[in-house]
Formats: C-alpha cells, structure tokens, sequence
C-alpha cells in the first residue's frame, strides 16, 4: 500500500475501524473483570494476586503493572512488620524491622523499632534473656495443650489468634510468666 489509505496493523488501525472497537470493549471488560477480582482477594487478605499485564492497550497494560507494583509494595512492608512480631513473640527482643518503609508503613517502623528497643532497655540484658526464656516455656506450655484446645487460633487456621482467648489460658501464661519481674 502507499500509504494513502488507512493503516490495518493491529497498532495502528483506524479509530474507527469497528474491529478495533470491539477488540478495545473486550480489552476494557476483561481489565474490569481482572481490577474485581484483584480488589476481592486484595480485601480478603491475599497480597499474592496479580493482574494480568498482556494488553495490547498501553494504558491497561500500564495501569496494571502499576497495580501489581502497588499490591507487592504493600505485601513486602507488611512481610516485614510480620516477621519482627514473630520474632517478638518467639521471645526475641533484638529484631527489628529491616527494610526502610515509606508512606503510611514509615511510621509503623518508626514506632515498632524504638519500642523494642524500650522494652530491651526497661528490662536489660538479663531481663531480656529471661523473658526470651519465659517466652519460649510458653511457646512448649501452647504446643503441649494444642491450638485447638487452647481456643486461640480459629479450627484449620494456627496462625492467626483470636482476640479473647479462654480465662484458663491467661491463667497458664500468668503461672509461666510469674517470677519474671523478681
């Protein structure tokens, strides 16, 4: 062709070619598609969604990277929140958060990193190492009785507690901790 007729490359088509509107409406139904079920996994708690980024339209494509740059964004600052509060309660007074977080993760780190440098502090070297101690008896105390017996962590889930443990359990972890501050 010599270019005096419109171009029918995928890229460059005629805006008002209708092939290339209905392939734009596909294009826009499935990003809505891809943005609610990102949201829905998002919001029930799973960072590991990922939007597809194969658009033939740029501003998909690029909206899409965006979010799955945002989603692991949010994933890694909360990974590392996670890991300090595992540590801490693994009896560990000496992890921090590692990474330098920005934003609204900026002063969670802020906050996090100077009070266990507090609680190591008030308690001293020998205070810390005996609640690393207490920390860990409690640790086997759970294990021995089992999540499901104990009521803190929901049936099939152990790794999230639930907000009101039974009275018998604070009963255990106050005879596993008594002593600690003589």
């Amino acid at each position: 062709m010599n270019g005096s007729g419109p171009n029918t490359t995928h890229q460059g088509r005629d805006p008002r070619d209708p092939d290339r509107a209905v392939d734009l409406e596909d294009q826009k139904a499935r990003f809505c598609a891809d943005i609610a079920a990102f949201a829905d996994a998002a919001m029930n708690g799973d960072l590991t969604r990922r939007m597809n980024a194969d658009y033939t339209d740029p501003n998909f494509r690029r909206s899409a990277t965006m979010l799955n740059e945002l989603m692991s964004s949010i994933g890694n600052n909360l990974a590392d929140f996670n890991d300090a509060m595992a540590a801490l309660a693994q009896g560990d007074l000496h992890r921090a958060m590692r990474d330098k977080h920005r934003g609204a993760f900026g002063p969670l780190q802020k906050n996090f990193n100077p009070a266990m440098a507090t609680v190591r502090t008030v308690l001293g070297e020998q205070g810390a190492e005996r609640f690393t101690s207490k920390a860990s008896k409690f640790r086997r105390m759970l294990a021995a009785v089992g999540p499901s017996e104990t009521g803190l962590w929901p049936s099939g889930d152990d790794s999230r507690p639930v907000p009101s443990p039974p009275h018998d359990l604070w009963l255990r972890l106050a005879e596993a901790l008594n002593g600690f501050s003589r």
